[in-house]
């Protein structure tokens, strides 16, 4: 997709992480590219392993010790390079800039220390006073729909729900003003309801605060209900990305289309059997030759088994990794 650089919070280009392990290297992320504009939500979607993860802890510095990032990758944070910046500039940008819900609000939560206490070392770097800190969490908190806020900053986290929690980390997510919210599949320890409550919460507070998320999840209704962007990956690819509206109506990569075959919301009559994708995810330290997704497609032809085809544009605001949008 085409963009303007100076628009977007976030610009990934070529982004390659690999992990050294005994069986030989993981090629977890090979060439990722994608850009998150000011004040908009881009959601990221792809089942598990592949690389979403690993995608979101490169832009805050977090892989882990048997990492390798390729020499061309490039993620910029307000036009400044993250994989060049040194300790204090990382430390100054996780946090400040850039904050994280994670998935789990059950252990996201220290279980020894109250609420209170939590919200306000968020505020270290700030040179308020701890009445005027505490003051601040218990309006986050009233924010993101926390009853009587005020009280609660005593009580730990034992003594709220599992909504109630995710609510919380969302509160000390913002509780800086960051740039940009990477949310983690914030919804999958929570049931329906409360996962419907917290998609409403996070579009208020998207207006309220004028940040840009970047949404991970594996639910496509999610992804349609709170996105304005989604990014497709599979096995360390970003395979499709566009417009909410555009891709989710004109899906062009085989696994995207098969991907949404697979959603139960479009599943019309009662059956015993869910649709799947045949086949199992290639190895990582074994690509195959050609396409990445080749080995499942139904739609394979001759230029997919030779070699790895490129991102071809759909239109301004959609682009797919297909050799069949290339011969469309």
């Amino acid at each position: 997709m085409n963009g303007n650089g100076a628009d977007n919070v976030l610009d990934v280009k070529n982004l390659s992480v690999s992990f050294r392990t005994v069986r030989g290297t993981v090629q977890a992320l090979r060439n990722v590219s994608l850009m998150v504009p000011k004040n908009k939500i881009v959601g990221i979607v792809g089942e598990s392993g592949c690389g979403k993860s690993t995608l979101i802890n490169s832009m805050l510095r977090l892989l882990a010790a048997n990492s390798m990032v390729g020499d061309s990758s490039s993620i910029a944070f307000q036009g400044r390079e993250v994989l060049a910046m040194n300790e204090r500039d990382l430390q100054a940008m996780r946090g400040q800039k850039i904050s994280m819900v994670f998935q789990d609000p059950m252990t996201a939560l220290n279980p020894v220390i109250s609420i209170g206490t939590q919200m306000t070392d968020i505020l270290y770097r700030q040179p308020s006073s701890m009445a005027e800190k505490r003051e601040r969490a218990a309006a986050m908190l009233g924010q993101v729909g926390i009853p009587d806020p005020v009280r609660r900053l005593d009580d730990y986290p034992h003594q709220f729900s599992g909504g109630m929690r995710q609510r919380i980390c969302i509160a000390m997510a913002l509780m800086m003003n960051p740039s940009l919210l990477i949310a983690d599949e914030p919804t999958t320890a929570l049931d329906v309801t409360l996962e419907a409550q917290i998609i409403h919460l996070m579009k208020e507070l998207r207006e309220q605060f004028e940040c840009s998320m970047l949404f991970v999840s594996h639910n496509l209704g999610l992804i349609a209900e709170l996105c304005d962007e989604v990014i497709v990956m599979y096995a360390g690819e970003v395979v499709e990305q566009g417009k909410v509206h555009d891709l989710f109506h004109r899906a062009q990569h085989p696994y995207t289309q098969m991907l949404l075959e697979c959603d139960p919301a479009r599943i019309a009559e009662t059956s015993r059997d869910l649709p799947t994708i045949s086949g199992s995810v290639p190895d990582l330290v074994d690509l195959p030759p050609g396409c990445i997704f080749s080995p499942r497609c139904p739609k394979r032809y001759e230029p997919c088994n030779k070699a790895p085809p490129d991102t071809f544009n759909v239109n301004d605001i959609h682009s797919a990794r297909c050799f069949q949008v290339r011969d469309a």
